[in-house]
């Protein structure tokens, strides 16, 4: 599972438990019914890369997306940071989202209220900056478990006789390769 959706999963964890989030989605793109209002949606933005080691490490930065709608009216702006609030105390708690980043910070956020006309609802978008350190993974066969064990010829006699491998293990190992 690549690491935006494991980050993308990680903040969804975090903020599905609050009572004021009941509606709440991951990467929806698709709109919602007015009567489900409020709702919250978690979502990948733009990602950028920069090079750490000549070994294909990278640091990431990608930004993740809370969007918060709300039933536009009168007090429309006081509804959506009522929202807010709680998302920025959660995801506050875990600057590194359980180690899958090495930084996770809020960046601000952008309200719409344009949109509110056409479709009675307004929108805060409160965007959070995810970095994490990505290297390529090897690709490996089913192999999990190798194991070596070494005939030498004898080391333990003077003169060294015979000189090919005298039948004794003079030398074993048991490789686990990671998974």
């Amino acid at each position: 599972m690549h690491i935006r959706k494991q980050i993308r999963e990680k903040i969804y964890q975090l903020l599905e438990p609050h009572p004021t989030l009941a509606n709440l989605f991951e990467a929806r793109t698709k709109p919602l019914s007015n009567r489900k209002l409020p709702f919250a949606n978690v979502i990948n933005g733009g990602e950028t890369a920069e090079d750490l080691s000549d070994q294909w490490q990278e640091l990431r930065t990608v930004m993740v997306m809370v969007q918060v709608y709300v039933q536009d009216g009168h007090d429309v702006v006081d509804r959506l940071d009522e929202l807010a609030a709680p998302i920025e105390e959660l995801l506050a708690v875990d600057q590194r989202l359980g180690g899958l980043t090495v930084a996770f910070r809020y960046k601000g956020s952008d309200p719409d209220y344009t949109g509110a006309a056409s479709s009675e609802a307004a929108l805060l978008t409160m965007n959070y900056e995810a970095k994490y350190i990505w290297q390529p993974q090897p690709a490996a066969d089913d192999l999990q478990v190798v194991s070596v064990q070494i005939d030498m010829s004898s080391p333990r006699n003077d003169p060294p006789l015979p000189a090919t491998p005298d039948g004794q293990i003079d030398a074993s190992a048991k490789i686990i390769l990671p998974q």
